[in-house]
């Protein structure tokens, strides 16, 4: 009789033992999904060489620049840790194709509309276009795509799109440091136009 209550006590312990791992993993993953998607669907997703990076949906801003021919800003990632700048050289308010570099200064993308800042190390950046040598940083011509641009409210434009492009290094024999990498992702952002980025569209 007492292994038999012994056998009952141990299943009813090990079933909820079972339960609360269960639970717990449930919302850890919730947690983490929490974490790379805003509760309102915004984020910024890509691999860097192959390898998933995250970042937070509050580590995500823009900026806008009416006066400095249309250009747009994405900034990706904490501002001490590693980070994607994608600047888009078309009209944002509708979808578009941005090259990954131009010498042409109207574009505002001669050091490249991609530049991976902080990596392999802080404050170390590498660009996707050398205006210097650009024979060393082919272009590739859709490199960051607007695929979407939605009005939200009066004073805000939900921005979905793609990137996929490569950053270059000089001197990549005589530094480990120095290499090139490949950046791909998707995002989507909100931005709200204010006297601080650009004002009303």
């Amino acid at each position: 009789m007492k292994t038999l209550l012994f056998l009952i006590v141990a299943t009813s312990l090990f079933l909820f033992s079972c339960k609360n791992n269960s639970g717990s993993s449930s919302k850890s993953a919730d947690s983490e999904n929490t974490a790379t998607t805003g509760k309102d669907g915004f984020y910024f997703k890509y691999t860097l060489d192959g390898k998933e990076m995250q970042v937070d949906a509050a580590d995500i801003s823009s900026t806008y620049y009416p006066d400095q021919n249309n250009r747009f800003a994405i900034f990706a990632g904490k501002e001490d840790g590693v980070k994607l700048l994608l600047t888009v050289s078309q009209d944002m308010t509708k979808p578009s194709v941005t090259p990954s570099g131009s010498n042409d200064p109207k574009m505002n993308i001669q050091q490249g509309s991609v530049s991976l800042q902080n990596y392999p190390e802080k404050n170390y950046t590498s660009n996707s276009y050398n205006s210097t040598y650009p024979e060393k940083t082919p272009v590739i011509t859709d490199a960051i795509i607007i695929t979407g641009s939605e009005k939200d409210g009066e004073e805000a434009r939900i921005i979905t799109g793609t990137f996929n492009a490569n950053t270059y290094s000089d001197n990549k024999e005589t530094d480990a440091k120095n290499a090139d990498h490949v950046v791909k992702g998707k995002f989507r952002i909100k931005h709200a136009f204010s006297s601080f980025n650009g004002g009303k569209f």
